[in-house]
Formats: structure tokens, sequence, C-alpha cells
């Protein structure tokens, strides 16, 4: 009867580079784990030698294993990460024996690739560091579909502009940074007149369209500092950081509402127009909420009194409600 006997697992010989990186090699992983892993890995010696590079290292940066072997780490770090990162990454190895963090990646062609890096050190049963196992993570697809979700979450997805979730969130940073500086703020507040009816009379291809041309036309006549967003269906507000005096944002209002007279419908050349309530911080101290619902308001008025024009919303006192505010009205050129 034959007795099995299991073989020992085989494991790398470090490259007798130096007697002690030669030492060194004296521990280290399987050559099955190493070649056939997904990620990335190198073994670097204590000396900060690269002993050896998997397969999957080669393929993502581009360099043949003897173009990596017996050179220092650092031909892969770009200037971007400053002089004094090796310095705390040595640190952190010496101290707690790992670090990790994201590492951007130099590869042979001169691209760059963001990795998560994983550098472990390994030590024999004295308490000595044999090598340093080295894991490198693409995270490449996950930040794309970090910056995808992101989108979704903080932009129209027609017009590319930002949402409702987005706009309450600049809204709030407006006006903490505007009772902190005395600065003011316009929150303007638009709504395309008769819509509904290029819907229903052209379709909705050609009402997206009226929709996508008036966001750029709109995010053309604004500063940079300022913010065009779309709440949804037809409804855009607009928010004006130091807009200067009532004739200034009246101005702007001017050219937007020029602009859009312009704006071709399908095979016709009449424009649109819009009505647009405004409400003024700090004179309108209320919450982000009640100064959007406040120029809502004051754009629904317009659309009363005529369409085609703004409405200025007034509070007589602190705190105002509607009952206690003028509603200002006026057409546009």
């Amino acid at each position: 009867m034959h007795r099995r006997v299991h073989a020992k697992p085989r494991f790398f010989r470090a490259p007798a580079l130096t007697r002690s990186d030669a030492r060194a090699g004296a521990i280290m992983p399987t050559e099955r784990v190493f070649a056939d892993a997904h990620n990335g890995m190198l073994i670097v010696s204590p000396r900060g030698v690269v002993l050896e590079a998997n397969d999957a290292f080669c393929r993502a940066t581009g360099y043949l294993a003897d173009e990596v072997k017996g050179r220092r780490p650092g031909f892969l770090r770009p200037a971007a990460h400053g002089t004094g990162f090796h310095g705390c990454l040595w640190q952190s190895l010496r101290t707690d024996g790992v670090w990790r963090g994201e590492l951007v990646k130099r590869c042979k062609d001169g691209s760059q690739v963001t990795d998560f890096v994983t550098v472990g050190a390994v030590r024999n049963r004295v308490g000595q560091t044999t090598h340093y196992v080295c894991v490198f993570s693409d995270i490449e697809t996950l930040k794309e579909r970090q910056r995808r979700l992101e989108q979704l979450a903080y932009f129209d997805s027609l017009t590319g502009l930002p949402n409702r979730l987005l706009l309450m969130d600049r809204l709030r940073q407006m006006c903490a940074a505007g009772r902190r500086h005395g600065r003011q703020l316009a929150v303007c507040y638009l709504d395309i007149d008769g819509f509904k009816a290029i819907n229903d009379n052209l379709g909705h291809h050609a009402g997206d369209g009226v929709l996508l041309e008036v966001a750029r036309r709109l995010s053309r006549e604004v500063r940079s500092g300022d913010t065009v967003a779309r709440l949804g269906g037809d409804e855009f507000v607009m928010l004006f950081s130091e807009p200067g005096t009532v004739a200034d944002i009246q101005a702007v209002l001017d050219r937007i509402f020029c602009s859009l007279a312009a704006l071709p419908i399908g095979c016709e050349r009449r424009g649109i127009s819009a009505s647009v309530g405004i409400t003024l911080f700090p004179m309108d101290d209320g919450c982000t909420d009640t100064l959007l619902c406040h120029a809502d308001k004051a754009m629904y008025q317009a659309k009363r009194s005529g369409r085609a024009g703004y409405c200025f919303f007034y509070p007589l006192a602190v705190g105002a409600t509607l009952p206690d505010v003028t509603l200002e009205y006026l057409a546009c050129p």
C-alpha cells in the first residue's frame, strides 16, 4: 500500500541582488497565488528593491518583469504625489506594518492610473521584516461608476444642469456665506410660458429640444459663479450671487427674455416667453425652502399678470408672510 506524501508548497526565491536582499527572499508567497492573482502585485525587499512582479502587474503597467526587478518602486510614482509621499509610506510601515491608500501609478507608456494600494510587511518568527507585499487594485472603473452615480444624483439627465438636490445644497451654502459676509443673493424661479402646447402640438421630442436650448441660453447669460438648475418639467431656477441692484437683475432678465424670444420652435420662427419670480436675500431672510417658495409664488403672480415678465417678492417686514408682501410685476421688453 502506497502512502501519499503531500509536497510542500513552492515558494519564490528572491533574486540575489544583494546578500541582504537574497536573505529577504526566505519567505515568499506561493508561486500559484502570486502568478494567478487578478490584482497586480510586487514583492519588495526591506531595502526597498523590487524582487518580483506578477503577470497582472506587468499587464496593467506595460513593463516586463525584468524591467521592474532591481528597481525601487518610486519609478512608478508621478510627481503629483510630492516629495514627502515615500517618507510617510515607510513611516507607516515601520510603525504599523501596513500602508493603505490611493496611488497614481505611472505606466510604461506614460499614462497614469489610480490604484488602491495595500503594502504589508511580512515578518519571520523573530519579528524581522523579510519582505513587503504590494497589492494594486484598479479603482478607475469604480471611480467612473461613482462619477456616473453622482451625475445621476446631482444633475438633470436631459440638460446636464444641477437638479433640485444640488440646487438646494448650493442655495444653503450661498445663504450661509451671505450671512457670514453680508452678501446678497437673488433667487429667480423661471417657468416657460405655454410649454404644454409645444409638447401637445409638436411632440415630446420637440419639447426636449426646447428645454435643452433654454438650458444653454440661460447658462450663457449668467456669470461663472452663478447657478442655473432645472427642477423638472419646464421649471428652472437661477441663483445670482452678489447680483447688484434691482436694475442689474432686470438687465440680466431682459437679456434672457430677448434670447428666448429668438429661439425658433419647430418650423416656426416665433420664439418663446417665460415668467420669472425673484426674491432677494437677505431682504427675504427665510430658510432655503422658504426662499424657493417665495420665488415660486412671485413667478405665479407674473403668470397671472399676463406672463412674459417678472415679479419681485418684497417682504414688508422681517419674517413676513404672503399677506404682508408686495409683489411687483414688470413685463419683459
